[in-house]
C-alpha cells in the first residue's frame, strides 16, 4: 500500500467516524440540505462587504443551526416508546385493545412525534402525532374491531421528531413486532343430532383394554403387571381396593369433520348473479361480517363454511364426543380425533388461516382418507360441510361410512343453487341428513364480543362510566 493511499484510508475511517458521531448512527439527518448553506454565505458577504449587519445574520443563522441540531441530538436518544396488546387473539368481531406510551426523559418538551406502523391487521392503524412535556409522558389507547380471521403482527414501528425550526429530524425504528390470532366466531347450530359411528357390543373384552383413550370404559381391581398410572386414587379411597381404569376403544363417539377447500367449490358461487334487493352486499373472499352484540350475518361462502366447522366442533367437544379435521387447501390439514377444550383450539388455530386453495375436489379428500386410514375413518362418524351442491362426492362419503343409515351428515353452504332440494333428496336416499344454510342468514353468535367500559369526568365533576 503507498503512502498515498494509506492516507486516503485514514481519512476515509475518520471520516465515517465523523459521520456516525454527528448523525449518531444515522438517525439524526438535515430536512433541507440548501438551507444550511444561507448562514456561511450570508458570512462570506460580510467579508467581502463593509455591512456588519451580514456579520449579524450570519452569526444568528449559525446559531440556530446550532440550537436546531442539538435539540434533536439531546431529546432524541432519551424518547422511548412503548406499546402493549390487552390480549394477543380475538374471534372475529371482538375489539383489539392497544395501550401507547411515549416518555420523555429530556430535559426539553417533545414538541411533536409522528409514529408510523406498520401493522398487518386490516382497519387497524397505530400511525399518531403527539407530544410530551420535559420528563413527562402521554399515554393513550386505540382500538379496532377484528372484521377478519387470520394472524397478523403488529409493528415495526417507525418513529421521527425534530426541531422546531425544521431544519433537523430525528428518526428511528423499533423493529419488535407483536403477533395476533384472530379466530373465526362461533356460532349456535340448530338442534340436530350429530352422527354416531358404528358401534360394536360394549361387553366385549377387546374394547376395554388398557391403551389410553379420551374415554374411561371402567374400573377393575388390580392384578400384577398393572402399570401403577393407571389405579383411580379416588375409588381405591373409597373401598379400600386397588383398581385400575379400562380405557373404552370404541370408535362410535368419534367425529370426522371434512372440509372442502377446493378452488372450483367456491368459484361458481363467487361468480354467480346475485339479486341485489335480495341480499346485499355481493360475495367476497374477503370475510364480510356484518354483526350487532348478539347476531353476526356472514356474506361470504368460504367464511360461513369455516364457521360452521368450528361451530360444530364446540357442539361436539361439548357433548363429550371426540373431533377430528380434515380437509385440504393444497396443505393437508388433519388434526387426530380428541376431546376436551384443547381440541378446538387446535382445530381452530389450523383454520385460522386456511384459504378455498385446493385442487382435490371434495370426493378425492375422502376418497384418499378412505384409502390412508380406512381402519380409523370408516367406524367413525362423518360430517362434511361443502358448498359442491352437484352431488358427485356422495358415492365417496357412501363407500367411507359402509353405507351406515345415520353414519354421516352433510351441512350445505348454498347461495341461489336450485339444486340443493334435490341433493337433499339423494342423500337421504342413502341415509345422510343434509342441513342447508344459506350464505348471509343472521347466526346467533356463541360468545357475543364483551362491551369495554371506560371512565371519564363530567363537567360537574363526577366519574362516569360509558360503553
Amino acid at each position: 500500500m503507498t503512502p498515498l493511499s494509506a492516507s486516503l484510508h485514514i481519512l476515509q475511517k475518520y471520516r465515517r467516524r465523523l459521520y456516525v458521531w454527528l448523525t449518531l448512527n444515522g438517525r439524526i439527518r438535515v430536512v433541507i440540505p440548501w438551507a444550511l448553506a444561507l448562514g456561511p454565505v450570508a458570512f462570506v458577504i460580510a467579508i467581502v462587504t463593509p455591512y456588519h449587519l451580514f456579520f449579524y445574520i450570519a452569526y444568528v443563522y449559525l446559531l440556530l443551526i446550532a440550537a436546531g441540531y442539538m435539540w434533536v441530538r439531546i431529546i432524541g436518544p432519551r424518547i422511548t416508546v412503548q406499546r402493549k396488546l390487552h390480549s394477543e387473539w380475538a374471534q372475529v368481531g371482538d375489539e383489539l385493545l392497544e395501550q401507547w406510551e411515549v416518555r420523555n426523559e429530556a430535559q426539553i418538551p417533545l414538541i411533536w412525534l409522528e409514529l408510523n406502523d406498520a401493522s398487518t391487521l386490516p382497519g387497524y392503524s397505530g400511525r399518531r402525532v403527539t407530544h410530551a412535556g420535559i420528563r413527562n409522558r402521554n399515554e393513550w389507547q386505540t382500538s379496532a374491531r377484528c372484521e377478519k380471521r387470520g394472524v397478523y403482527t403488529l409493528g415495526p414501528l417507525t418513529a421521527r421528531l425534530g426541531d422546531p425550526f425544521g431544519l433537523f429530524e430525528y428518526a428511528w425504528q423499533q423493529d419488535e413486532t407483536h403477533q395476533i390470532v384472530v379466530y373465526p366466531p362461533l356460532v349456535q347450530l340448530p338442534q340436530f343430532v350429530l352422527p354416531q359411528g358404528q358401534r360394536g357390543g360394549l361387553a366385549r373384552a377387546d374394547l376395554l383394554q388398557q391403551h389410553i383413550t379420551p374415554s374411561v370404559g371402567g374400573l377393575r381391581e388390580y392384578v400384577q403387571g398393572d402399570m401403577p398410572s393407571r389405579i383411580h386414587w379416588p375409588t381405591v379411597a373409597k373401598t379400600q381396593r386397588l383398581m385400575v381404569k379400562e380405557f373404552d376403544q370404541e370408535r362410535a363417539g368419534t367425529l370426522w369433520i371434512v372440509l372442502d377447500l377446493c378452488t372450483a367449490a367456491y368459484k361458481h358461487m363467487l361468480d354467480e348473479p346475485i339479486d341485489q334487493a335480495a341480499q346485499e352486499p355481493r360475495y367476497t373472499q374477503s370475510s364480510i361480517l356484518e354483526e350487532t352484540s348478539q347476531v353476526s350475518r356472514i356474506n361470504s361462502p368460504l367464511e360461513l363454511a369455516i364457521v360452521l366447522v368450528c361451530s360444530l366442533t364446540a357442539q361436539a367437544l361439548s357433548e363429550g364426543r371426540s373431533v377430528g379435521l380434515l380437509a385440504d387447501d393444497g396443505t393437508r390439514h388433519m388434526v387426530m380425533p380428541d376431546q376436551g377444550p384443547r381440541q378446538l383450539w387446535r382445530i381452530l388455530s389450523e383454520l385460522v388461516d386456511v384459504q378455498a386453495t385446493g385442487t382435490l375436489s371434495l370426493g378425492e379428500v375422502l376418497r384418499q382418507s378412505h384409502n390412508a386410514r380406512s381402519s380409523e375413518v370408516a367406524s367413525a362418524a362423518i360430517i362434511v360441510v361443502t358448498p359442491t351442491l352437484d352431488g358427485a362426492w356422495l358415492p365417496a362419503l357412501v363407500t367411507l361410512t359402509r353405507g351406515r343409515p345415520g353414519g354421516a351428515l352433510a351441512l350445505l353452504v348454498e347461495g341461489q343453487d336450485a339444486s340443493t332440494q334435490s341433493l337433499i333428496q339423494r342423500l337421504a336416499a342413502s341415509g345422510i341428513l343434509a342441513y342447508p344454510f344459506t350464505v348471509g342468514t343472521p347466526l346467533q353468535l356463541l360468545h357475543p364480543p364483551k362491551q369495554h367500559t371506560a371512565m371519564r369526568m363530567s363537567p360537574l365533576g363526577r366519574v362516569m362510566r360509558e360503553a
